[in-house]
């Protein structure tokens, strides 16, 4: 048995390649709601494929976005855009921060 198995959290982490060229509106790989997950942490990637940022967000902030009125996108597919993940999480690592200890999401 885990020493902290109460604490335990169970995270997707997603990573994304933005260039200076990218599109803003780029997506996410697929969040699936019928899966076990606690939060989800997006890894912003450079050309390097060198990472350059790192959010974290709540199931149920993602549960709320993925099933706000609108896209299909969203709505069928799971698929958040980029920018949309960004509003709706925290930023726990940053390249230019690195000295900071990272703060992760509840």
């Amino acid at each position: 048995m885990m020493p902290h198995a109460q604490t335990a959290q169970k995270r997707q982490i997603k990573g994304r390649v933005v260039f200076e060229t990218s599109n803003p509106d780029q997506r996410i790989g697929r969040l699936r709601l019928d899966h076990a997950w606690d939060s989800v942490m997006l890894v912003i990637l450079d050309a390097d494929f060198s990472p350059v940022e790192i959010y974290e967000t709540s199931r149920s902030k993602v549960e709320e976005a993925l099933t706000a009125p609108g896209s299909r996108a969203r709505n069928e597919r799971g698929a958040l855009a980029v920018s949309k993940f960004i509003s709706i999480a925290a930023l726990v690592w940053s390249r230019d921060d690195q000295h900071k200890k990272p703060k992760l999401a509840k």
